[in-house]
């Protein structure tokens, strides 16, 4: 048997996944790996990961979105339905949360679209906060989570709605999903 060293963080995760008393890191280990209870050579464990992985390949495949447009609508209607939205009492984070999902959901789309969406003379996208400032005194930006984007912030609740929509709008999703939007920041 070999020993090597493994830091603090690493050997509290192993240790949490004690199952029986007196059971060894090498069970553990070989327990989190999917590796047979004993040492074995290691052709066979190869054999037994390829036979484990053509198994998890004759599972049925869940059916993705059919397109793109698809996914980005399943993605909006997904937040649109989360408790996490539905509960967060600042109109601001809820403007950042349907942004991030657009983004996830057509990352390439999004950035297009967004360099059609801006105001008479303001920026509402922008690659980094300072663009975005640079157009007006009273302008406020902040990161869109999970993308490289910031958007402007400061408008009303009803300009957000109306550049959530604008840039929906470029994304060419269905007019009444586009309609629902609107609505939640028209309030």
């Amino acid at each position: 048997m070999k020993t090597i060293e493994v830091d603090d963080e690493l050997y509290h995760y192993i240790a949490s996944r004690t199952q029986a008393i007196g059971e060894s890191a090498s069970d553990i280990l070989r327990r989190l790996l999917r590796l047979p209870a004993s040492p074995q050579p290691f052709v066979l464990v190869q054999e037994n990961m390829i036979n484990e992985l053509k198994d998890l390949a004759k599972l049925p495949k869940t059916k993705a979105p059919a397109n793109p447009q698809d996914k980005l609508i399943k993605q909006i209607e997904f937040v649109l339905a989360s408790s996490l939205f539905n509960q967060e009492k600042k109109v601001v984070n809820r403007f950042l949360m349907l942004l991030s999902a657009i983004h996830r959901a057509v990352p390439a789309k999004f950035t297009q679209a967004t360099e059609k969406v801006q105001g008479s003379e303001r920026v509402y996208f922008a690659r980094d906060e300072a663009t975005i400032l640079a157009t007006g005194s009273g302008a406020k930006a902040k990161a869109i989570p999970d993308s490289p984007f910031w958007v402007i912030t400061n408008n009303n609740t009803e300009r957000k709605g109306i550049i959530l929509a604008s840039l929906m709008t470029e994304l060419e999703l269905p007019t009444e999903l586009i309609e629902r939007i609107k609505a939640l920041f028209n309030q």
